[in-house]
């Protein structure tokens, strides 16, 4: 990773003064700058502390993933169609105890010529077939799918990447996300960039690939290495970013995270960005890393190109309008030119006391606007989606009601061309009370859901990468509702719709089968945090509609049971089969 020159950053204490020093390690010896005096809360701790401190540019000084062969061992060669399927070894990282040997499938379609390919780097909790398949796609489209294995040692592959033990720490376990390893400059993370980089250097190696136009694509865990490789290495096209990395240092230490945050986080990277960034990330990522994906994308370089794309009412999943963002994001960069709209303009303001957005497009385009309000939690928001009103040319305005002006709302607009991209704002937060906003007057609707509104605030929060697979079914007597064998809803939550203390949820339900269907509910815990209780109901095609009536105390956990439908956020409904839901609401 190149030849690293230590900066070290000491904070001393020096006559009852707290002053930093930055010892600058050179060939002829080190030379000491005594910077100014630290503020007071630095002052307090009265500490002493050698700390080194590695940029991204000290860590990747001087790096050239193209420089060292690859020597590329063919392990297998097979025909999948008219695609060619290549199992192959290359060379990764060079270390004092041994080399990386990568592991990769190539994906090579019958057309000849000069062909971009695609690195892509799938999630770890993908399986293999369905990422063989996002290669065979890709494949079926003209480019060469290049998929290299980064995470290593496992028990559900034959074939995985060989790590020498000093980079033992790039064998894939849910631990090493958030282990802080001693030398910033070898963990997980920059290790699983140098593959995605030598990745890179082996597609362009390949017979009939065009080294011009190379892509890559790096998903969950693997979307740092995409980050990471986008302002590293200026050879691909253009890349993909596909859900957040879902990194914490929950067990840092202050120093170990300050290292963190300076050498290893996505917003370190992101201002050095070199070429077109696409960032997509789902509304309700379950480690609630949307608003932080966001900050990330605000730092990125706006004439790079790059794109933030979010898809509403999703967990980890890519929305129905936003399935076709890759494909085009990559046609327009290796192929031929694609329209792309760009990044809406969001904004809110207080006028008489009620909040209204105002949202401009660059050009004509489906315009939505979504909106949640008192939930911090970015993985239990109900996005609602606000009625926009035409102001003028590509510019609209939407009037939502404020039920608690001392707590935030967030907002974020999605622009899509007719069968085009999907391109969203950064969520944008205000406190209404900052603007003069003052609460409705309105109360809450005790009706959270009629099938006449279609599938409405409904997500399916086990869906994959293809549209979400709920929709409007008819039950019996020709009534309709939503539709699906996996539904959430976070209405409970939103302050339009919540439950009082006393109120009874009921529900009307229909399975076409006999079968249990559990109900969990995600309620406030009483000590800061969110817990889940369960409800199993059982149900018969025999009951027609079946009109479930809840008490709140009827959902249990282990531990106790949820007291008032007040504390609850989140519903949702599983079973073996699809139910179909027609009417909810509170009595």
């Amino acid at each position: 990773m190149g030849s690293v020159i230590a900066v070290v950053v000491r904070i001393s204490v020096l006559f009852g003064r707290v002053f930093t020093e930055k010892t600058v390690g050179t060939a002829g010896g080190k030379r000491t700058v005594r910077r100014k005096k630290l503020t007071e809360p630095a002052i307090k701790y009265k500490i002493s502390i050698d700390m080194e401190i590695l940029t991204p540019q000290i860590i990747w000084k001087g790096y050239d993933a193209s420089v060292l062969p690859l020597n590329v061992s063919i392990v297998s060669s097979c025909k999948n169609g008219d695609t060619e399927v290549i199992d192959a070894y290359f060379n990764g990282s060079t270390v004092t105890d041994g080399v990386v040997r990568v592991s990769a499938r190539c994906f090579l379609p019958s057309v000849r010529g000069k062909l971009p390919a695609v690195v892509y780097m799938p999630d770890v909790s993908r399986n293999t077939e369905s990422a063989e398949e996002m290669c065979a796609r890709l494949a079926e489209q003209g480019f060469i799918a290049v998929m290299p294995d980064y995470a290593g040692v496992r028990d559900d592959t034959y074939r995985f990447t060989l790590y020498p033990e000093s980079l033992s720490c790039a064998n894939f376990t849910p631990e090493c996300l958030t282990d802080y390893p001693e030398d910033v400059r070898f963990n997980c993370w920059t290790v699983w960039a140098e593959i995605a980089m030598r990745a890179i250097t082996f597609a362009c190696s390949l017979d009939g690939a065009d080294p011009n136009r190379i892509a890559l694509i790096g998903e969950g865990v693997a979307s740092s290495a995409a980050i990471m490789t986008a302002a590293i290495d200026g050879r691909p096209k253009c890349a993909v970013s596909l859900f957040s990395a879902g990194r914490e240092m929950a067990s840092a230490t202050d120093e170990s995270e300050l290292k963190y945050k300076v050498a290893l986080a996505d917003a370190a990277y992101a201002p050095m960005i070199k070429l077109p960034l696409l960032m997509m990330v789902a509304s309700n990522e379950e480690d609630g890393s949307v608003d932080e994906m966001c900050d990330v994308f605000s730092l990125i370089p706006p004439e790079t190109g790059s794109r933030l794309t979010i898809s509403e009412r999703a967990v980890h999943s890519i929305g129905i309008k936003q399935r076709d963002n890759i494909r085009l994001w990559l046609k327009k960069y290796l192929l031929s030119d694609v329209e792309v709209p760009q990044t809406p303009v969001l904004s809110a303001k207080g006028s008489e006391g009620k909040l209204y957005y105002s949202v401009k497009a660059d050009r004509l385009c489906e315009t939505e606007l979504f909106v949640s309000q008192n939930m911090q939690r970015g993985e239990l928001r109900n996005w609602r989606k606000a009625e926009l009103v035409s102001v003028g040319e590509n510019e609209y305005i939407a009037h939502v009601d404020v039920y608690n002006i001392k707590e935030k709302i967030y907002a974020f607009a999605n622009v899509r061309l007719p069968e085009g991209i999907s391109v969203s704002s950064p969520i944008y937060e205000k406190l209404p009370a900052s603007l003069g906003v003052l609460p409705a007057g309105t109360e809450a609707t005790r009706l959270l859901y009629d099938g006449d509104v279609g599938t409405d605030d409904w997500t399916d929060p086990t869906a994959g990468e293809q549209e979400t697979p709920i929709f409007i079914a008819e039950g019996p007597f020709g009534i309709s509702g939503v539709c699906g064998s996996s539904l959430a809803t976070f209405k409970l939550g939103d302050p339009a719709f919540r439950g009082k203390d006393g109120y009874l949820l009921q529900m009307m339900i229909y399975s076409a089968k006999a079968q249990s269907v559990t109900l969990t509910v995600t309620a406030t815990n009483g000590e800061g945090d969110y817990a889940e209780y369960s409800f199993t109901a059982e149900l018969s095609p025999e009951d027609v509609w079946r009109k479930l009536t809840l008490e709140s105390e009827m959902f249990k956990s282990p531990y106790g049971v949820c007291e008032n439908w007040a504390d609850v956020v989140c519903l949702r409904i599983n079973g073996e089969s699809p139910v179909i839901i027609s009417g909810m609401l509170w009595v």
